[in-house]
């Protein structure tokens, strides 16, 4: 959906916003980018990209396509292919990604695996 990290914040398209008065306990699942600016305790699966805004306090799992992280985070993310950390953003769990950067003022604390495609020519026949 995005060509880099960076495109994610500039789409114009939230399909679901969480605003900032929201709190939500429980699990989410859906598909369609998703901004969350509430609290959540729970887990989302979601089937494309996820923006953590600033004022978001999330407590759970994520797996997504891509995410921004703008607010705090606790618990593991995997995400398909791109995580981006911005500089008010804090993330204290595991992650699982293609792709990962961190801002400077970004804050990790956890444990990372690089999801790496393995050229064809490498394969083990």
């Amino acid at each position: 959906m995005f060509n880099n990290e960076r495109d994610i914040k500039k789409s114009p398209e939230i399909q679901t916003l969480i605003g900032v008065e929201c709190k939500i306990v429980g699990n989410l699942n859906g598909e369609g980018l998703i901004k969350i600016d509430g609290t959540i305790q729970g887990d989302t699966d979601w089937m494309d990209d996820i923006i953590i805004g600033e004022s978001s306090n999330y407590s759970g799992n994520i797996s997504c396509k891509n995410a921004v992280i703008e607010g705090v985070v606790t618990g593991n993310v995997t995400c398909e292919n791109n995580l981006l950390i911005e500089p008010s953003g804090k993330l204290i769990g595991n992650v699982t990604v293609k792709n990962l950067e961190i801002a400077k003022g970004g804050f990790f604390d956890g444990k990372c695996t690089m999801i790496a495609e393995m050229p064809k020519n490498d394969l083990i026949e």
